[in-house]
């Protein structure tokens, strides 16, 4: 299992192709040995795939906006190939879809046709929750609508948000584990409990160690730091790097 950043959370530090490559270089430098794009300036695939290969930091996963997965999903998917990512991700459906089962079944349906392509191109969509796929909406919680109903679709399962909605991040691994629905895990942690704010891995309140033997029985193969509000908090690769150095010791 190997210990990745994802790059959302040094965001800011990423606005042109000039501050990408060298995130990369300090990304490599904290000691991270794969990455997850996302939130980072529009570049081109093959300049995106030079600063992978140069840093040797290999894309495991992407998070695209659901519009461009549903009408662009031959463009994403040469995209991937070219930059050597396995992964399509979405970090989230719709607002709309949020709010019935009517809702969640009709974002089911509409990722039917993205997910075939991308499985017929020898690629995969993975799904990343947040705190509302916890919700109950008409007397089912939305995660499970999504587990059930949607067998074709994997995940990135936050250990973070299902803490945040008071669920144990564990039973959630071992249902997607089981199923071999996922190969990337999101890492972040909780300052306070309960539904504290994120902070950097290892100095709040979420106990990891039990999260990383449960992925290592499964074979999920990456975890990766996601710390939203890194940018609010000061030096973004300051707290990558408190994050990894908690971490590493674990694996």
């Amino acid at each position: 299992m190997k210990l990745g950043a994802q790059f959302y959370s040094i965001r800011t530090a990423c606005t042109t192709p000039e501050d990408l490559k060298e995130s990369f270089r300090k990304i490599k430098e904290i000691g991270y040995e794969v990455v997850q794009i996302s939130g980072v300036c529009d570049i081109s695939a093959e300049e995106l795939k030079s600063f992978s290969e140069e840093y040797s930091l290999p894309i495991t996963s992407t998070h695209k906006p659901y519009s461009e997965i549903v009408n662009n999903t031959d463009y994403l998917i040469n995209y991937h190939k070219t930059i050597n990512c396995p992964i399509i991700g979405l970090g989230g459906m719709p607002t709309e879809n949020r709010k019935s089962l009517e809702g969640v079944r009709a974002f089911i349906n509409s990722m039917k046709e993205p997910i075939k392509k991308i499985k017929d191109a020898g690629l995969t969509f993975t799904y990343h929750n947040h705190g509302f796929e916890f919700d109950v909406v008409d007397g089912v919680k939305i995660y499970d609508v999504l587990l059930e109903e949607a067998p074709e679709m994997h995940f990135i399962h936050d250990v973070y948000w299902s803490t945040f909605a008071g669920e144990d991040p564990i039973k959630y691994i071992n249902i997607i584990g089981k199923d071999k629905r996922m190969t990337n895990i999101h890492f972040k942690d909780m300052r306070t409990a309960p539904a504290g704010p994120i902070c950097p891995c290892g100095e709040g309140v979420i106990d990891f160690k039990p999260i990383i033997k449960a992925c290592k029985e499964y074979g999920i193969e990456y975890a990766l730091v996601e710390q939203d509000n890194a940018p609010d908090l000061g030096d973004v690769f300051e707290q990558m790097a408190t994050s990894f150095k908690n971490l590493k010791p674990l694996f």
